[in-house]
């Protein structure tokens, strides 16, 4: 983890910010939608295994696409409230640094040294 700090502080805050809304979501709605909470968060775990024990840019790829179509369709909603909107631009940000945290760690070094 100490050559990808980015990636790492980025896919940890990922997993906090699933089980937040698992817990939101499951105390305001109850266990109807509990079964799509635990698929999403299995489809990240999956993702973020084959990127820590394969090196898998594939599974890089995959996750960064995953939080970019996520704030999309979160955004596609009717009622767009501020919460929404927020989820949009998290899944969006996190996205994107999952996809260029080589190019963001490459600067973070650059400028230290």
């Amino acid at each position: 983890m100490k050559d990808r700090p980015i990636l790492f502080y980025a896919i940890i805050l990922s997993i906090l910010v699933e089980f937040l809304l698992i817990i939101v979501v499951y105390t305001s709605v109850g266990a109807l939608r509990l079964p799509a909470q635990i698929t999403r968060l299995t489809i990240q775990l999956i993702l973020i295994a084959f990127i820590f024990t394969k090196k898998s840019n594939s599974a890089l790829l995959g996750l960064a696409g995953y939080h970019i179509f996520s704030g999309l369709v979160n955004l596609a909603y009717i009622n767009s409230s501020v919460l929404t909107k927020i989820l949009f631009a998290y899944h969006v940000g996190i996205g994107l640094i999952i996809y260029f945290h080589d190019y963001l760690e490459e600067k973070i070094k650059s400028k230290s040294n």
